[in-house]
């Protein structure tokens, strides 16, 4: 029996670990405060090993709280209370303590921790299957939360979205979100490991869900490889619960069987309640589906004691329908009868459509093997009403989709019409521009002649001397970008022709494991700019851009400037799953803050299009870094005509290979709309510092 995803539940354990996060980093505010503040945190600690007791810990703690404790003792107090709580499946209570956190936060003028108490409520939503609604609070709430909330709110928002659209199957909206938590928990300290373990458990369900398997187990595999042995058992937990949910999606189902058995016995000592009865319950799924009907039925009852004690309603579903379907797989129809319609009955009251078909259709097939056919008939009469309720609301929903492709199409088309008038502006502004540069290059290569004979002329010592510096300056404006002091395409082409002269063998040895990535950059909207405010400010914005595009790359990276105001930056040996951590970087390094020129502070943000090397495996002899700039530049294009303010990153290439590659070549757009070739699309950050 399939009942609604448990992402949601999956990802308690991060909000968790996000509070706990706070508490562990935090500083005392005043002295008198270190010792309540030290035992939070030994709780914290105690927590992920030990749920249960880190709880009556706590309890006792509070009862001992003088009246007058510090505002900053209430809220960590309050915020360990609730990821303790949530670990524990105390879904009533969970409630009360948000409630009471957001009434002290506003009480002491903290907006911030009021609204992280709000973004809690996003849980209860998801809990009761209602993941459009935890979207619309969500939207309603993003212009209170701001363009750039702390990172911890920042988290909690992302979390939200991302569960949210993970219920509404808009995966790839889903891993975005999750992998920006992922990319904020970078550092080597515990509390930074626990956020990273949580999320990537949150992106190895993620990707089952999304039918790659295979990736969710490597990630899953990877973490506890490579963090076993600094592991609390929470973490772990989750991560062998993943590990197992791909096992059973790939087949190997004595190995997702032992991966689960794994799970459940390490959530059991650390007493995390809920996740027992959501690991019990899809062990109790997996021996339905080898008709073991007997453990089925066992492990059915024990889910469903574990989920009765949290009071988890979608857990108690899933286990009364597991056990039905266990019992009436043993011929037990009259005892398997009371549960089935229970579940059913909810379904029909939550109005769970799909998940009531398929129950109603399964049923059907148990009463009809068991040869009750009459019985069988009653229910799939009742299963073709209630598709057909199904199919109406679908069709609903599908007329409102073309409609919304109707306006999308239509403001497509008007930005395709905008930007092929800037590119037309754009040539003629860049036709000026390299006049300018000959003859000033003219200008400076007569002024430096001039100086030279005259010096020659003047002392034939000082000649040697004024030469060699001449030289050095010829060399670095031969080399650089007169304005922004970044390399130019000369010194990119020369590097990139040498590197292609290697053997590949050595190309290999001097990226390492990692591979070579071209980004091309575009400033958005840059034409705005110097038209609102001047060449000037468009020139501080350029050199500015360069700056902060700079700062956000490795020492072994190259930027540089590739005309007007696009950028290249070549990033050799970066880990593949780096890729897109490393183009949201630069997205947010420009983007974070508005570039300050004076009298008016200029908003920036870019797009980029993104091409590893070597390409889907072909030698660079077939597929030169030329084409990975003309493929990087085509990203580019597709990322300014959908929305702007992102990176495209250019992943595989549909088999048979050679064909998508001539098709993507042709048409990117076409490519990527036919699926000949994956992209991932990575936003930049959300909200606006205003509008060139």
């Amino acid at each position: 029996m399939n009942v609604p995803s448990l992402i949601a539940l999956l990802r308690h354990a991060l909000v968790g670990a996000t509070l706990l996060a706070m508490l562990l980093c935090a500083a005392p505010a005043r002295a008198d405060d270190a010792a309540m503040l030290a035992e939070l945190r030994a709780i914290a600690d105690l927590s992920y090993s030990a749920n249960p007791a880190a709880l009556k810990r706590l309890e006792e703690l509070r009862a001992t709280l003088p009246p007058n404790v510090s505002y900053r003792v209430q809220r960590e107090l309050l915020l360990t209370r609730h990821a303790l709580q949530r670990d524990a499946g105390q879904t009533e209570q969970v409630a009360e303590t948000l409630d009471t956190l957001r009434e002290v936060a506003l009480a002491n003028h903290d907006r911030n921790t009021a609204l992280l108490a709000r973004l809690g409520r996003a849980d209860r939503l998801l809990d009761q299957g209602k993941p459009m609604q935890v979207l619309a609070m969500l939207d309603a709430m993003r212009p209170e939360i701001g363009a750039n909330p702390p990172p911890e709110l920042q988290n909690w928002l992302d979390l939200a979205y991302g569960d949210a659209y993970s219920g509404t199957s808009q995966y790839d909206k889903a891993l975005s979100r999750y992998l920006a938590v992922l990319s904020r928990a970078e550092g080597n300290d515990v509390a930074t490991l626990r956020e990273r373990l949580q999320t990537m458990m949150l992106i190895s369900r993620l990707y089952v869900n999304m039918n790659n398997p295979e990736k969710g187990l490597a990630m899953a595999t990877d973490a506890l490889e490579t963090y076993r042995s600094v592991m609390p058992a929470r973490p772990m937990a989750w991560l062998l619960f993943a590990q197992g949910t791909a096992y059973i999606s790939l087949g190997r189902n004595a190995e997702g069987l032992a991966a689960f058995e794994t799970a459940l016995a390490t959530a059991e000592r650390a007493g995390l309640v809920a996740m027992e009865g959501a690991i019990l319950g899809n062990i109790a799924d997996h021996y339905l589906r080898s008709m073991e009907y007997v453990k089925a039925e066992a492990a059915a009852r024990r889910a469903l004691v574990k989920s009765v004690q949290v009071n988890d309603t979608s857990s108690i579903l899933m286990a009364k329908a597991n056990l039905g379907f266990a019992l009436g797989g043993q011929g037990k129809l009259d005892a398997a009868l009371p549960f089935i319609r229970e579940v059913i009955a909810a379904l029909r009251s939550s109005n769970s459509l799909g998940d009531l078909v398929s129950m109603l259709d399964e049923t059907s097939r148990m009463f009809e093997t068991a040869g009750r056919s009459q019985e069988a008939l009653q229910f799939v009469r009742d299963q073709q009403t209630v598709q057909k309720s199904l199919l109406a609301s679908e069709r609903d929903q599908a007329v409102a989709a073309l409609q919304e492709k109707f306006e999308a199409d239509r403001r497509q088309r008007q930005i395709d019409q905008l930007a092929r008038d800037n590119q037309v502006k754009d040539t003629v502004i860049s036709t000026k521009r390299q006049e300018q540069l000959i003859i000033a290059g003219a200008a400076a290569l007569l002024l430096v002649a001039g100086v030279f004979v005259y010096v020659q002329y003047r002392r034939a010592r000082r000649a040697n001397a004024q030469l060699a510096r001449l030289n050095v300056q010829l060399e670095y404006h031969a080399t650089r970008d007169p304005l922004t002091g970044l390399f130019n395409r000369r010194v990119f082409t020369e590097r990139m022709q040498r590197r292609a002269g290697l053997p590949e063998a050595e190309r290999r040895q001097q990226r390492g494991s990692g591979i070579d990535v071209v980004t091309i950059i575009d400033i958005d909207h840059f034409k705005s700019i110097n038209d609102r405010w001047g060449h000037a400010v468009g020139d501080r914005t350029l050199v500015e851009v360069a700056r902060r595009l700079t700062e956000a790359v490795r020492t072994s990276d190259m930027v540089l400037r590739w005309g007007g105001e696009e950028f290249l930056v070549f990033a050799p040996g970066v880990p593949p799953d780096q890729v897109e951590g490393m183009v949201e970087r630069l997205l947010a390094s420009v983007a974070t803050l508005p570039v300050d020129c004076g009298d008016v502070q200029v908003p920036v943000k870019i797009s980029a299009g993104t091409v590893p090397m070597p390409f889907c495996d072909f030698p660079e002899t077939q597929f030169s870094w030329e084409k990975a700039v003309q493929l990087a530049d085509m990203a580019l294009y597709h990322a300014k005509t959908h929305g702007r303010n992102r990176a495209v990153v250019v992943g595989g290439l549909r088999e048979p290979v050679r064909a998508a590659l001539a098709q993507t070549e042709s048409d990117f757009d076409g490519a990527v709309a036919q699926g000949a070739v994956a992209i991932a699309v990575v936003p930049g950050p959300e909200g606006s510092t205003g509008g060139a």
